[in-house]
């Protein structure tokens, strides 16, 4: 659909709309004789100054366009607001949803960047109001169907991307293109979310166009094509190093260049140019000679800013982000680029509606008759959430009014039972989960639930009126079978847990805590109970399972883990296979000393992941390391050789952790930022070691 950005004269008059000085000519005015052209020329000019003087002191917001114009139906994307008389008190808005105060970032008076909330497919008015006076761009912004992740990839195509939507209808006969080429479909976990493969393409932003059956949905500027180190992903690309390797360093959070970052090559931060060099005002540097060639090791450190070593790739751009660190030295004058600072606050928005059971009753609540009647020291209840955004970040407590028991005060005049819950703001479901629980012992036994669907939560809104429909027997179970677990070091890990979310698409996931299931091997099958079958308002729903093996009560380090997704009924048998390898550190060994030569070494007993993510932390020391899941080491450069640099504190306690993980698709010399995520991994594991220097 072609959108249209309004003309100026029109928003003008939108902005002023609310002013009560606004000077509006009555009949009499139309009707007054005309002035003798001779009158007074200094009274005119006195007329004109004033209206110049007023014109200029003009505080009306006035909104004229929005860049880009259009983008997921998630929210979240980073767009900017162009205007005029806009200042740090501005409130905006996306089709009547406010957008999180600490999303909201006032750049100057024309522009403010800001991440807009959920909002629903089409197109939006968006507004900006200061001090009560509101200035409004009609259809200024367009909610897309779909949502692409990553964003970006590789000119020679091959990325694997996610594509999620918002009320389509995946099959495994829809066909993706961007640009009009195939995007090869890898696998349909539903009709909200599938994953292809990308085409070869030149460099630049391109739409993407998905087809099921009478259904085409084309979203412009959706993917970008890139391998250029500008990108602001972050992450490895632009094709085998020959001669050069082009560094991009900026500041996570805020993605302002750092200038004046050391990068170097090998593990000497003393060596000489063209081993080394310094980033320029953008954040850009550049080392250069003949015999460069890969893979090669590279490490950046800036002052004030944590070190971050890529070990041993192959890939002519590096975009890397260093966060701030916090200690004295750095807190004394200016803060350093990328600091943050506090934002104005993040709000949820509250979702209120009843729970309907069905029966006689036509226009008062029924009983709980698919619940069985509870026996001494038992109860009737049900427990009232959101989904979550995905299975590994909870949604914020839903609070006591997600709490229904099968009673209503006298003279309630609803059809159910009543609820009030607060939920974070996204496109999101509302469900219950309903049976009997112990007073004593808090032990719940579920046997119903109910599920309302494409439910918008923006920042401080009150939804009203849901109805869940309280229809879902769950009378189904999931056989898992745990296949090749990593070998145990020591006798760690020790125990198994089998986790089951149900995922519905766009609007997030299911957690369902209450029959996950625990044990001390994998000699038996795990049996996940008191499942839906997916039909009705879930019939588009997939199952996600998850395996941990881990350490002690709470599944702590060493740990290893595993997801199959996309699981179309749960009456099939699940096999959780494809485990990486848990590392096992043998220098420096936990609570001991690093080693002089600053390397750290571990072995694997089990498969390799596609890349090792390390993190070394203390009271004042921050650092990342990258490294292909083949290796069995890595170093930690002395960057106390050179002045103003932050280097690994003697005596001091530091703690590491090495974490491997396994993505669908994942090229090392084309690592994208996005991957850190484990909304990506298949398989992971991980180590963490308490060490001093």
């Amino acid at each position: 659909m072609q959108r249209l950005l309004y003309g100026l004269p029109l928003v003008v008059i939108a902005a002023c709309s609310n002013d009560p000085g606004r000077f509006v000519p009555d009949d009499a005015a139309l009707d007054a004789p005309a002035v003798d052209a001779r009158a007074d020329a200094s009274a005119d000019r006195a007329v004109v100054r004033d209206a110049a003087r007023e014109a200029a002191v003009n505080t009306n917001p006035i909104v004229v366009g929005v860049v880009p114009d259009h983008g997921p139906f998630t929210g979240g994307n980073q767009v900017v607001v162009r205007g005029t008389n806009f200042n740090e008190d501005s409130v905006v808005r996306f089709g009547g949803a406010l957008v999180q105060p600490s999303d909201t970032t006032f750049t100057d008076s024309r522009r403010l960047t800001v991440l807009p909330p959920a909002g629903r497919v089409g197109q939006a008015d968006v507004s900006v109001e200061i001090n009560g006076r509101t200035a409004v761009l009609p259809m200024g912004y367009h909610y897309d169907a779909l949502l692409v992740e990553p964003d970006e990839g590789s000119l020679s195509g091959g990325t694997l991307i996610s594509v999620r939507g918002l009320g389509t209808h995946f099959t495994d006969a829809t066909v993706v293109t961007l640009d009009g080429l195939p995007c090869a479909i890898d696998r349909v976990e539903g009709p909200e979310r599938l994953w292809c493969r990308t085409p070869a393409h030149a460099d630049g932003r391109v739409p993407i166009t998905v087809e099921s059956g009478d259904e085409r949905i084309t979203v412009p500027e959706a993917y970008r094509y890139t391998d250029s180190a500008e990108s602001t992903r972050g992450g490895l690309g632009g094709g085998a190093i020959a001669g050069n390797v082009n560094v991009t360093v900026l500041a996570a959070g805020t993605g302002d260049a750092l200038p004046g970052a050391l990068v170097f090559v090998g593990d000497d931060p003393t060596v000489a140019a063209p081993r080394s060099t310094r980033t320029d005002m953008r954040g850009r540097a550049t080392i250069s000679y003949p015999e460069l060639r890969g893979p090669v090791t590279v490490t950046v450190s800036a002052r004030c800013f944590n070190s971050h070593t890529v070990q041993v790739f192959d890939a002519q751009n590096v975009t890397l982000y260093l966060y701030p660190q916090m200690i004295p030295s750095c807190a004394m004058g200016e803060p350093p680029p990328g600091g943050g600072g506090g934002g104005r606050g993040t709000y949820g928005a509250q979702i209120s509606g009843e729970l309907i059971w069905a029966g006689p009753n036509e226009f008062a609540p029924n009983p709980w008759r698919n619940i069985p009647l509870p026996r001494a020291g038992e109860r009737r209840v049900a427990f009232v959430f959101t989904t979550q955004s995905d299975i590994l970040y909870p949604a914020p407590s839903p609070g006591d009014g997600g709490t229904v028991l099968e009673y209503v005060q006298p003279g309630y005049g609803g059809r159910g039972y009543p609820f009030t819950i607060v939920a974070r703001p996204a496109a999101l479901a509302v469900y219950a989960i309903a049976g009997v629980e112990n007073t004593r012992t808090q032990a719940f036994t579920p046997y119903m639930m109910g599920v309302a669907r494409n439910v918008l939560a923006s920042p401080r809104a009150e939804i009203t009126n849901v109805r869940v429909d309280m229809n879902i027997p769950l009378d189904h179970q999931t056989q898992v079978v745990i296949e090749g677990l990593p070998a145990a070091v020591r006798g760690e890990p020790d125990r198994l847990r089998v986790e089951g979310f149900i995922d519905l698409g766009g609007e997030g996931v299911i957690p369902r805590p209450d029959i996950a299931v625990n044990a001390r091997d994998a000699t038996e099958p795990f049996w996940l109970t008191a499942l839906p079958a997916f039909t009705g308002a879930i019939a588009d729903a997939r199952l996600t399972v998850r395996g941990m093996y881990g350490t002690g009560q709470y599944f702590n380090s060493p740990y290893a883990a595993v997801i199959a997704s996309g699981i179309t009924t749960p009456d099939d048998t699940v096999r959780l296979n494809g485990w990486v390898g848990i590392p096992n550190v043998t220098t420096p060994v936990d609570t001991g000393s690093l080693a002089t030569d600053r390397t750290v070494r571990f072995d694997l007993t089990g498969a390799s992941p596609d890349m090792w993510w390390v993190n070394l932390s203390g009271d004042t020391l921050y650092w990342q390391t990258f490294a292909p899941g083949a290796s069995r080491s890595f170093g930690f450069p002395d960057v106390s050789r050179v002045m103003g640099l932050n280097d690994m504190p003697a005596g001091q306690q530091l703690y590491m952790s090495i974490t491997g993980f396994r993505t669908p698709g994942f090229d090392y010399n084309n690592l994208r930022y996005t991957w850190l995520s484990q909304y990506y991994w298949t398989a992971y594991s991980a180590r963490t070691v308490l060490f001093t220097r």
